[in-house]
């Protein structure tokens, strides 16, 4: 089974909506890279039933992520962030870009 890595971030952000079994599984199968049979022995549990809590977990953390966008949301306020820091604007135009971010985000 391939990783998907964005996972890791996913649960970052809504792994608090997850049950405590589901968000240990995905942490422990993305963060501590553990594999399917060290996680089973861990939690003694079968490797098909770390399997599936992980899959359900991903679809969970997806649907979360397909309805609200927070991490979207995030990672494109840091890029932008980013690129101001980057910038060689004036401190006014700084600013301006700035106020523009605050006003977006207390539109959400």
């Amino acid at each position: 089974m391939s990783k998907d890595l964005n996972i890791s971030r996913l649960c970052d952000v809504y792994g608090e909506l997850l049950t405590e079994h589901r968000r240990e599984v995905v942490r422990d199968y993305y963060d501590c890279d553990l594999s399917l049979a060290e996680i089973a022995e861990n939690l003694g549990i079968t490797r098909q039933a770390a399997l599936c809590s992980i899959k359900q977990a991903e679809k969970q953390l997806n649907e979360y992520e397909s309805k609200l966008g927070i991490a979207a949301k995030t990672d494109a306020l840091e890029r932008e962030l980013k690129e101001i820091l980057q910038s060689n604007e004036s401190m006014s135009n700084i600013k301006a870009r700035l106020q523009t971010i605050i006003d977006g985000l207390r539109q959400q």
